[in-house]
């Protein structure tokens, strides 16, 4: 149970600090770390807008975050990371 509860605070520790990590390694990162923080962003980013909108929805705006809020900013991020990585903005 406790490795668990571990499991679960370092992905979502990760998750909310993945803009800080992305910024560094874009900055200061070897190409490996650089290309690493690209897919994190792919795969995690969305899932990252939507825990920021839960946490602000609950200390900044008082109120409950809605579903449907969280999946339209979950299905936006990954239709917005699909017109990047569609139009080249994004490479690998």
């Amino acid at each position: 149970m406790i490795r668990s509860l571990m499991n679960f605070l370092a992905f979502n520790a990760f998750v909310l600090l993945l803009p800080v990590d992305c910024f560094a390694a874009w900055g200061w990162g070897s190409p490996d770390e650089k290309w690493l923080m690209k897919a994190a962003v792919c795969a995690l980013g969305p899932l990252c807008a939507a825990l920021w909108y839960i946490v602000l929805s609950h200390l900044v705006f008082r109120r409950r975050s809605s579903y449907l809020v969280q999946f339209l900013i979950i299905l936006g991020g990954y239709g917005a990371i699909a017109c990047l990585i569609r139009e080249r903005i994004i490479r690998f």
